[in-house]
């Protein structure tokens, strides 16, 4: 790896915050001389903002962040999503993540990942060794050096959670360094030892973080820190409880979700993470307590990021003339030229699975003489779906014949023809909102009247149908909940209601319990509400479903009697694809203190 040095975004940011928020507009990073720095609060300010680059900067790192190789890992290769293999050879990583069979520990994404956090984790370390080495009654005076500190836990949970879940058991690094010699010669922690120093970090963030930023966006606060946290502790205890991970996948003890909390027995544990999570997602909707979300589907969106309900977004809608924005807004969809605005389509939703969930349906025509006019009874299905195309001459509908052929995600589209280089698309990425802390506390809720033996509560379906009333659907009750069918048939012909398809179960689930038809419907709904903003591989993942769901939507999809659709790339998923491989460019590097994961060479 290369040498670390410490990044600062010039003051540009800091100054004159009374104009339009300005977080990240200056990306002129220079090389800082460690002891002629950090001598007042000031420069622990800019070194902060310098540390936010690792979230979503420009150059290098593109495929190592949030503006593409974390939205790839999340979304490549699952049930909703699928990538487009007329790209071309610069996406040739991201085929390996999509398909698996070929994923090996060259690939560009896993190596740009663990670079690009380690260098963050590392910048955010010089800012707390510094911190915590002050005198007590110094920070007591001088109390924004602490919201500093927390700011820079937060975002180091943040690189150490990613990092646990892509790769498993990572090394943890407790001091900052001006090169990667020390972290050379350190060894694979435990996943348990990961997780156990998120939730340390976290745990300080949540007390010091600022409880609010009126005029610097995409900064943590208080909220992101209990929101985050609230997801961590979730993710801990679903792995625990529903993933099995065969014994030569585990490395001994490094890939292993078989620890506990300190004094607990495994069943202890598990309920003491989901009290956790619960408790951490109310935490956070009380803040917003009575009107938890935004009114709109589309309030979280360009233009309108950075709404209360974004707890915490990835900056890419301002920068330089010359570095405006990031790849991320041009992933998706919508179909068509670029020049008016269509995205670059390099993630293609799983149209057959993923459109079908939301019952969408035609109260138009058939043809463009009589164009069909496509809707849902679910409002976020026309901010989703961008249900039209953009050719070079103008807008276009797209045909009932065309629909899962030419229809993509467009959520994160630019509604007026670009005057920028698509690669720099001004879209934010929601990292956090509060419509996922919503199904956290649900999910959480209902797990633990699972544990406690009370069927489906009031109290579980309280946040699930917070977000189902916003999108304007049925809410759930304990009775209807159990009739769930994942994958419906829709007739494309002014039908809103959804038929069963056979007996088709999509989930691989055959658990008729009460919790087996919750965990299905958090699932959907997560999907419908989520989709596309990188979290379905570690869902998939984290519930112990992604070798029996993935295949199984590929061949239903494939199958799937519809003119026009896509193929979708045959997954070939093994036991140890629920993690991607350690780089071999680090194993070499590291000379053997770094263990590869299971299956890879």
């Amino acid at each position: 790896m290369k040498k670390i040095i410490i990044t600062a975004i010039a003051a540009i940011a800091l100054v004159n915050i009374s104009c339009e928020p300005a977080f990240l507009d200056n990306n002129v990073y220079s090389s800082i001389e460690k002891d002629k720095f950090y001598k007042n609060l000031s420069d622990f300010e800019k070194a902060l903002v310098g540390c936010y680059h690792y979230i979503s900067g420009r150059g290098q790192s593109k495929d190592g962040n949030y503006a593409v190789g974390i939205p790839m890992m999340g979304e490549a290769g699952t049930d909703e999503c699928f990538v487009n293999t007329s790209k071309g050879s610069n996406w040739d990583y991201a085929y390996q993540l999509d398909q698996y069979s070929s994923l090996v520990s060259t690939n560009l994404g896993c190596q740009e990942v663990w670079i690009n956090h380690y260098a963050g984790i590392n910048a955010a370390l010089e800012i707390t060794d510094r911190i915590f080495a002050m005198n007590p009654e110094f920070l007591d005076n001088n109390p924004r050096y602490r919201e500093i500190a927390g700011e820079a836990c937060f975002l180091q949970a943040l690189w150490y959670f990613n990092l646990v879940r892509i790769y498993g058991g990572v090394p943890l690094k407790f001091r900052a360094s001006d090169s990667d010699d020390d972290l050379m010669r350190i060894s694979r922690n435990t996943i348990g030892e990961v997780y156990e120093h998120i939730f340390k970090l976290l745990e300080y963030a949540k007390e010091n973080c600022a409880v609010l930023y009126n005029k610097q966006y995409g900064r943590a606060t208080k909220n992101s820190a209990y929101a985050l946290s609230a997801k961590v502790n979730l993710t801990v205890a679903s792995s625990i409880n529903l993933l099995t991970i065969p014994s030569e996948v585990k490395l001994g003890e490094i890939n292993t979700f078989e620890w506990t909390l300190p004094d607990m027995d495994k069943a202890a544990t598990i309920e003491e993470l989901y009290t956790r999570a619960r408790d951490d997602a109310r935490f956070v909707l009380d803040f917003f307590a009575p009107n938890y979300l935004m009114p709109n589907f589309t309030d979280c969106f360009y233009p309108h990021e950075s709404s209360k309900e974004i707890l915490f977004e990835g900056v890419l809608s301002t920068g330089l003339v010359t570095e405006m924005g990031g790849w991320f807004g041009s992933l998706y969809g919508p179909n068509g030229s670029s020049n008016m605005g269509g995205g670059q389509s390099v993630l293609m939703g799983n149209n057959v699975i993923s459109m079908n969930q939301y019952t969408f349906y035609n109260t138009g025509g058939t043809n463009a003489a009589n164009p069909p006019i496509w809707n849902s009874t679910d409002k976020r299905f026309l901010w989703t779906w961008a249900t039209f195309r953009l050719p070079a001459a103008g807008f276009a509908v797209v045909l009932p014949p065309q629909i899962y052929n030419q229809t993509q995600i467009g959520k994160f589209r630019i509604d007026a023809p670009p005057d920028y280089n698509q690669d720099r698309t001004p879209v934010n990425i929601p990292i956090l909102r509060t419509s996922e802390v919503c199904l956290i506390h649900a999910e959480a809720q209902a797990e633990l009247d699972n544990i406690y033996g009370f069927g489906i509560t009031a109290d579980a379906l309280e946040f699930l149908n917070v977000v189902r009333q916003r999108a304007g659907i049925e809410s759930y009750t304990a009775a209807s909940i159990t009739d769930v069918v994942p994958l419906v048939n829709h007739t494309n012909t002014n039908n809103s209601t959804a038929t069963t398809r056979g007996n088709y179960d999509l989930r691989g689930w055959n658990d008729e319990s009460d919790i087996g038809h919750f965990r299905r419907a958090i699932l959907n709904e997560r999907q419908m509400e989520l989709i596309g903003e990188g979290h379905r591989w570690h869902d998939l993942v984290r519930m112990g479903v992604l070798a029996r769901i993935v295949p199984a939507v590929v061949n239903y999809s494939n199958s799937y009697s519809v003119a026009n659709k896509p193929e979708i790339p045959t997954r070939d998923i093994r036991p140890h694809h629920i993690f991607r491989p350690i780089p071999r460019r680090e194993i070499s590097l590291h000379g053997g203190y770094l263990i590869q994961n299971y299956g890879y060479h």
